[in-house]
């Protein structure tokens, strides 16, 4: 089913919107988006997700980051810091630093799906990362969107508590109030 081409194609009727890019930190891989704008340059998909955690058929983002279960936070944290700074660094408009012109900002605007079921309370999640982990993946993410001049658009992700609601609601809440 081919969706309306104002979904495909969000830039299409938006003046001064070149290029979008998606961090999805969700436990499970972002595949609807990596789905709906596969091919489209204009829309760059990033997940980063638990390797074991598919329920639905992975699909193929621009940048798909797979971490084994029990991924805790050092090894997240230093994962999801390199591959932003590697996005950061990617030359996505070198004919703009022609003939002394200042380069673009890479992107106009950033959507950040903020997933918690990386908490390792969480039910489904099969990743175990602390609270302290998801605060300081947002700011690195909130850091990233500042230093790309970008404005950030969050999107509450998953998160499934098991019997303890707390860990988890402190942990989506988190996300808003840093």
């Amino acid at each position: 089913q081919k969706f309306p081409s104002t979904t495909t194609d969000p830039t299409s009727k938006s003046k001064g919107i070149r290029r979008i890019l998606i961090i999805d930190l969700d436990v499970h891989q972002g595949n609807g988006n990596a789905a709906l704008f596969q091919g489209n340059d204009k829309v760059q998909t990033f997940s980063v997700h638990c390797r074991s955690n598919y329920f639905s058929k992975k699909e193929e983002s621009d940048l798909d980051i797979e971490l084994p279960a029990g991924c805790e936070d050092d090894a997240y944290l230093t994962t999801l810091k390199h591959w932003l700074r590697r996005i950061e660094e990617h030359p996505f408009d070198d004919d703009n630093d022609q003939q002394g012109k200042q380069r673009q900002k890479p992107f106009d605007f950033i959507f950040y799906q903020a997933g918690v079921d990386i908490h390792k309370d969480d039910r489904l999640g099969r990743l175990s990362i602390t609270q302290e982990g998801i605060s300081r993946r947002n700011r690195l993410v909130f850091d990233f969107a500042h230093r790309m001049r970008a404005p950030l658009v969050i999107c509450m992700g998953g998160g499934y508590p098991r019997d303890d609601w707390a860990p988890i609601l402190t942990a989506h809440a988190g996300v808003y109030i840093e």
